[in-house]
């Protein structure tokens, strides 16, 4: 069998959103091309931790923040994705971070919602195509003052479409996958457009156990123009970030699973340098 459960229902999971990387900290991807089962769903709950002392900047060299400056993030991000038929799936992703800047002569701490991000996800060809491929229409939209800090974003509104393509697949005699996506976000206000990508690739280590690596990348198109980000160096106005993920997936229910994964910064201009421990409860419905 090609395309075995429970691999149907991880593939299914990542995504993203494109995820949402402005103000907070990227740790996985919530848009893949599989669509959700009519009348089915999945809730994924993430925690993750955040840290550094680091940023690049406008050349893309790494510099440390002046003072001993450190800026620590810890999030919780709600996602739910839920198929409305068989071929079109609604996608509500939320974030909820607490965030501290300090340095050698002033600290400043907030928590609370972030961006909200809703979208629809289509399959586009047939689905029983073994190589699905989708398009994607999110909006995010902030739910925090303006005068927060540090912010959790840029305080405005974002519009993603995005084109999506995977497959399931043998690989040493084992299931596995791979997904390809691409997005074009339009950011309203002063920040600058972004182009966005992304890579995934999983591999069923046993019947309980699947290992996936990932890439997701942005690119600002320089369209905009220059915002004080307070005490997050995550919240700038145009910035290019690629980071690198790798998880664990086990299973510990027929409905349940636990991710256990880490990603960390490649490369970046105008953005946090940093690293993120990350850990997910997925429930299927």
């Amino acid at each position: 069998m090609l395309f075995p459960f429970p691999l149907r229902a991880i593939i299914s999971r990542f995504c993203c959103a494109g995820l949402l990387l402005v103000g907070s900290s990227p740790v996985c991807l919530y848009a893949d091309a599989w669509t959700q089962p009519q009348g089915h769903g999945q809730l994924i709950l993430t925690s993750s931790f955040y840290a550094t002392s680091h940023s690049f900047d406008a050349e893309g060299a790494v510099r440390s923040f002046g003072y001993g400056g450190v800026f620590k993030q810890f999030q919780v991000n709600p996602y739910l994705e839920y198929g409305l038929t068989s071929r079109t799936t609604l996608l509500v992703n939320a974030f909820a971070p607490y965030m501290k800047f300090s340095n050698q002569y002033s600290s400043q701490a907030s928590a609370g919602f972030g961006n909200i991000e809703t979208g629809i996800r289509r399959r586009l060809n047939s689905s029983e195509s073994l190589t699905p491929i989708s398009a994607q229409f999110t909006a995010t939209f902030p739910t925090y003052s303006a005068d927060r800090q540090p912010p959790p974003g840029n305080h405005q509104a974002d519009i993603e479409s995005k084109l999506m393509i995977g497959r399931g697949v043998r690989w040493l005699g084992r299931s596995a996958f791979w997904s390809l996506g691409g997005a074009y976000r339009y950011r309203t206000g002063a920040p600058a457009d972004q182009f966005r990508s992304d890579a995934t690739a999983g591999l069923d280590l046993s019947h309980r156990l699947t290992a996936i690596t990932q890439f997701f990348g942005i690119t600002g198109l320089r369209n905009g123009q220059s915002l004080v980000y307070g005490g997050n160096p995550n919240a700038q106005s145009d910035f290019d970030l690629y980071k690198a993920q790798i998880s664990l997936v086990t299973r510990v229910g027929r409905r349940t699973r636990l991710q256990f994964g880490w990603n960390d910064t490649l490369a970046g201009r105008n953005t946090g340098r940093g690293h993120t421990l990350l850990i997910s409860l997925w429930q299927d419905f």
